[in-house]
Formats: C-alpha cells, structure tokens, sequence
C-alpha cells in the first residue's frame, strides 16, 4: 500500500481535530482506562504543529515575523483564559504578585501545572528556526533521539515537569516529519492498515499499565506517527460531516485544549459527578471556545486591517 506523506499536510486541520478530542476525551474520562490512551493527543498535536511551522519556516526565515505569527496565535488566547482563571480561583485571598507570577507560567517550577502545554509549546516555537537550519546536516535526524533519552533522564531528576520534558522529541521528530511531507514523499508499506492499528492498540495497552509515566511518553514518541497515519487512511474514507466536524474542532484546538480542562472542567464544573461533569463540558467548553475564538478572530483581524 502506497502512503503518500503530503497528506499529512491536506489533512492538518482535520487531524488538529483528531487531536482536541482525544485530548478532551482524556480530560473528561480519563479515570477509565479506556480513555487513557486521549493523553497521545498531545504527541499529535506537536507533531502536526511541528509540520505546520516547517512549511512557514520553508518560506519564509525571518526571526522577527515567525515569533510574532506563532505569538499572535498563542498569547491572546492564553492571557484571556489565564486572566479569567486565575482571578476567579484566587478571588478569595487575591495577591497581584502571585498573579504575576502565576500568568507568567513561572509557577511550573513549583509544580503548578495549570497551562504547562503553553510554556512548552511557545519553548519549542522558540528553538525551531534554529533547528530547521540543523536539519541539514546528514545525521541530523538523531537529535530526536538524543533528545528522548535526555530529557526522560531529566524527567527522572525533576519528576514536576516530567510532563513537558517527555514532550519536546517529538516536536522535534514532527519537524523531520515535515520534510518528507513537503517533499511530497510516498512509501510503499505493506498491511499499512494492519501497521497502524497495532501501534494504536500499543499505545491503549501501554496508557493502562501502571508504570513511570515517561515510559508512556516514550510510547507516545515512538508510535503517534504511524497512529496519525492510520488516522488519515480513515479520513481518506471518511464522510463530509466527518470532515466539517474535524474541522470545526481543530480550528479553536488551543481555546478548546485550555478552556475545557481549566475552565469546564476545574471551575465550573468541578463539584458535580464524574461521569455528568464530563458530558457535560463537551458543549459548554466548544460554545466558550468557538466565542472566544470568533472575537479573537475579529479583534486581531481589526488590528491587521489599521496596521
């Protein structure tokens, strides 16, 4: 079976939805095993960001204009929804330097998690026009690797932020992902179905074992690409609903991925059941998520638009 790596790119959004909803999934019902395995939707999501940020770097090096595409993109947002939470949970006893502090994402150091995928992804958007020039050299490839092995040993040294530092290899990988992708790349893989569907059923089996985390994310490193390979053979046969849906989601991924856990899930739905609570932030968080969305959409678009 020919697999054509181009479409990474013609499904990205499509597949930044994939993303959310496992992710959401994980959020909502993660206390089941069975969606345990939602935690890999963040390992998609680097990877397909990874792919997107190649194809900018591709066209255009310019340090200035790449950070302020990717802040625009990231820093409204999370001010907006950092500034509602940390206000609301801290109303009671409100000091403005902890405010401070709290919104600058220092607070990760002392194991405060709240938005800890923000502080790595701006870190990772940070490093990738300097590692997009490494790229070519010959074994460049390796760094990934070296990578995973350092950063799962810090993880074991500083066990607080083992969740971000298991993260950045795979951003990395997605970037050396990208050059296949926009080289338009085609592998002939045999039974790729059958690839594909036994990388995901590892990593089901690996998110309910009771092992060191980082093991899981060395899993996720290892099969979340030929996973989001089998993603696109099933959006290659999926119906045009499918497609809208994805795609609805996978535009507003960052305010979902923020709002829905901190907000639904924390704040405003944090006394109710289990099992209530996570139905229930579903629509509530893509209701406040597409809003936000929409007004950060008009109010940047107006701003461009004076400039």
């Amino acid at each position: 079976m020919m697999f054509e790596f181009s479409d990474f790119s013609k499904y990205r959004i499509q597949l930044m939805g994939v993303s959310i909803v496992a992710v959401m999934l994980f959020h909502a019902f993660g206390r089941y095993s069975l969606f345990a395995w939602g935690t890999v939707g963040v390992e998609f999501f680097l990877v397909i960001s990874a792919i997107g940020l190649y194809f900018s770097l591709s066209r255009d090096q310019r340090l200035l204009p790449f950070y302020g595409r990717r802040l625009m993109r990231i820093l409204p947002a999370y001010l907006i929804v950092a500034i509602i939470y940390y206000l609301l949970m801290d109303w009671g006893n409100l000091d403005w330097s902890r405010f401070l502090y709290n919104i600058s994402g220092l607070c990760i150091l002392e194991g405060r998690l709240d938005f800890w995928f923000i502080g790595l992804i701006l870190v990772c958007y940070l490093v990738a026009p300097f590692y997009y020039r490494l790229m070519k050299y010959k074994y460049s490839i390796l760094l990934p690797f070296v990578m995973l092995v350092v950063c799962f040993a810090l993880g074991l040294r500083f066990v607080s932020l083992e969740i971000v530092l298991n993260r950045f290899a795979i951003f990395f990988m997605g970037l050396h992902l990208a050059r296949w992708v926009h080289e338009k790349k085609r592998i002939q893989v045999p039974h790729l179905w059958l690839l594909c569907l036994v990388a995901f059923l590892m990593i089901v089996v690996v998110n309910q074992v009771d092992c060191y985390v980082g093991f899981r994310r060395v899993a996720g490193f290892i099969l979340s690409i030929p996973v989001l390979m089998g993603c696109i053979l099933l959006l290659k046969k999926a119906s045009r609903p499918v497609h809208v849906g994805l795609i609805f989601m996978g535009a507003m991924s960052l305010e979902l991925y923020m709002i829905h856990e901190r907000i639904c899930l924390y704040m405003l739905l944090g006394q109710m059941d289990y099992n209530i609570r996570g139905i229930i932030s579903f629509p509530i968080a893509i209701l406040l998520a597409y809003l936000l969305h929409k007004a950060l959409g008009l109010a940047l678009g107006n701003v461009g638009a004076k400039r």
